[in-house]
């Protein structure tokens, strides 16, 4: 199985090994399981194992299927990890009280320099800002390796610069690689923000150029995650995959995100993708829509206020009626969802018609929000202030979850903001 010349960290064995609740004999029944080894006898694979537990050294093969039972990278079972943003910026931050303690002039001097705006040099917040300041240029200088900015940072800290070159964690670096027939581009960014910022970019109008029925779909391949960028059948697929990484002297190795990674990244990635597509899967796996046919308007009457609700009716607008070779026809072109959407927005009209043709079009304002359209009523001439205010809210849902929104993209909301204000008019 290869000599032993693998190190782990044996602490951090045990540890993952004791949250997941395995004995030593059951991950060593699962690692000959995964190896091949099941004529092993027990008693001598769990004696096996116990070595590696307490010298902290085995192949690599037996380290990579460790890893893939105990379902970390490499680099975490290595004890590459790093620590909690919270618990590093703390450690900074006592690490700088101590320094001041100690008469550090480069540190003192930069503090009353940042602080000359009219804070006070001595207060805890500006020590905790200069921290935070402190941590991501650690952070930032473990990628750049800049010999000056390593050399600066040592005298702030005190730190050598082995030590300012441990694993750190403030934002976290994420490789960013897209790929495609219309779009390439590979990129290091510095947090989930950064992800959030940069996917976007990447996709920019790629779903509103090629008809209504774009979709996205999400994947986890743990330690990556995959987005698969569909604007129309099949065709010009782009694809975006991203991973949280720990730069060190040999280039950069993929970590498993954390829960606070997974927390800014999943849902608001979500979130972006049913307003910038029409169909999308998520990371559970499941499809919204799956039927256009199921497709409906939620119209909720409001009192001026979201919370003084007057009515709530749901539109199917006869979807069903839509011939079979019709919606085929359409779905070959990439636009099943817009005959559906413009179908509803006919049954939208005759509902509404007669309501807002009790004022003047002046009392009216049409708005898109994130994932609706909004009527809002300003009897007093037509301007915010008057006694109403919010009076329709209209959103997509589906009619196996009513009340759940439906993805709809920010172009089609748009574009029935428009038809309402043609009916106003």
């Amino acid at each position: 199985m290869g000599r032993p010349s693998f190190k782990i960290d044996r602490e951090r064995l045990r540890k993952l090994r004791d949250e997941r609740g395995l004995s030593q004999a059951d991950l060593a029944s699962a690692l000959c399981e995964r190896l091949g080894l099941d004529e092993q006898d027990p008693d001598t694979s769990t004696a096996s194992y116990r070595r590696i537990e307490a010298r902290g050294r085995t192949s690599r093969k037996r380290a990579e299927a460790i890893a893939q039972i105990l379902d970390v990278t490499l680099a975490e079972l290595e004890g590459i990890v790093p620590p909690d943003t919270g618990i590093y910026e703390k450690r900074i931050l006592d690490l700088l009280a101590e320094q001041l303690r100690q008469e550090n002039v480069a540190l003192k001097s930069a503090l009353d320099e940042a602080c000359r705006d009219g804070s006070d040099s001595d207060s805890e917040d500006a020590l905790a800002s200069m921290a935070r300041n402190v941590a991501r240029r650690i952070e930032a200088a473990q990628l750049a390796r800049n010999p000056g900015e390593l050399a600066e940072l040592s005298q702030l800290t005190g730190l050598s610069e082995g030590e300012i070159l441990e694993p750190a964690h403030v934002d976290g670096h994420w490789l960013v690689v897209a790929s495609g027939p219309i779009y390439t581009r590979t990129e290091l960014v510095l947090g989930t923000a950064g992800v959030m910022t940069l996917i976007p970019e990447i996709v920019g109008k790629l779903l509103d150029d090629f008809g209504s029925d774009g979709r996205i779909r999400m994947h986890r391949a743990p330690p990556w995650y995959r987005l698969e960028i569909d604007p129309l059948c099949g065709r010009f697929t782009t694809w975006i995959d991203f991973v949280r990484c720990l730069p060190d002297a040999r280039g950069v190795r993929w970590l498993k995100p954390g829960w606070r990674d997974v927390f800014l990244l999943e849902g608001p990635l979500l979130t972006w993708a049913r307003s910038a597509a029409n169909f999308v899967t998520g990371f559970d796996g499941s499809l919204t829509p799956g039927d256009v046919r199921r497709l409906r308007l939620q119209v909720t009457e409001y009192n001026g206020e979201r919370g003084e609700c007057i009515s709530k009716q749901i539109l199917a607008g006869a979807l069903e009626e839509i011939p079979d070779e019709r919606l085929a026809a359409e779905q070959a072109v990439g636009n099943s969802h817009l005959v559906a959407t413009w179908t509803l927005g006919t049954a939208l009209q005759e509902i509404l018609e007669p309501h807002l043709s009790a004022y003047p079009r002046q009392c009216w304002e049409v708005t898109v929000t994130d994932d609706d359209c909004a009527l809002s009523l300003w009897p007093t001439a037509g301007v915010p202030g008057g006694p109403y205010g919010l009076r329709y809210r209209i959103e997509l849902v589906e009619e196996a979850a009513p009340g759940r929104a439906a993805p709809w993209r920010h172009k089609d909301r748009e574009a029935l903001k428009q038809r309402i204000e043609a009916w106003l008019s």
